[in-house]
């Protein structure tokens, strides 16, 4: 036996059984020609980022630390790596998921640079590329350096 609080929820839900049963079922939507329509099936591309060095010699950057995290946040780091560039300091992220994504990018070494935007990729065909152009930096050369010669008579103690 059912408790009397039951009641009014068991008859609701049997009303709304009843009155789907007499629903029509929509159509399938394939279609009725039997032959399946080509999918693209390009879920993932290779995106690649290229470090522009020309201010210093086109000298080779040490490592690239790469966070990509989705744009919808629905996912943070899809992509949390140090890559090491090649000769020519390119990164070529490989299987990177078709989509929009916030990217921080940090260049480690002696050209430390953090870069900070939003990528979109796109499918097979369209600019899966970004450019990334690093600032002047010197290194220290023993016996280069030009240090001014101090004026010692203001730190004199004097009675």
């Amino acid at each position: 036996m059912l408790p009397l609080r039951t009641l009014p929820v068991t008859l609701m839900l049997c009303a709304s059984i009843i009155t789907r049963a007499g629903e029509k079922t929509p159509p399938p939507k394939e279609g009725n020609s039997g032959t399946p329509k080509a999918v693209n099936k390009t879920t993932s591309i290779n995106y690649t980022l290229h470090i522009d060095n020309t201010i210093n010699k086109n000298s080779t950057v040490d490592s690239v630390l790469v966070i990509f995290d989705k744009f919808d946040r629905s996912g943070a780091g899809i992509v949390r790596k140090v890559f090491y560039p090649d000769a020519e300091n390119q990164i070529v992220i490989k299987d990177l998921p078709v989509g929009k994504y916030y990217a921080d990018i940090y260049v480690l070494g002696i050209y430390n640079k953090h870069f900070s935007s939003i990528i979109k990729t796109v499918k097979s065909g369209g600019k899966n590329s970004a450019h990334l152009k690093l600032d002047y930096k010197d290194t220290y050369t023993p016996g280069k350096a030009y240090l001014p010669g101090e004026n010692i008579k203001l730190f004199a103690y004097t009675n």
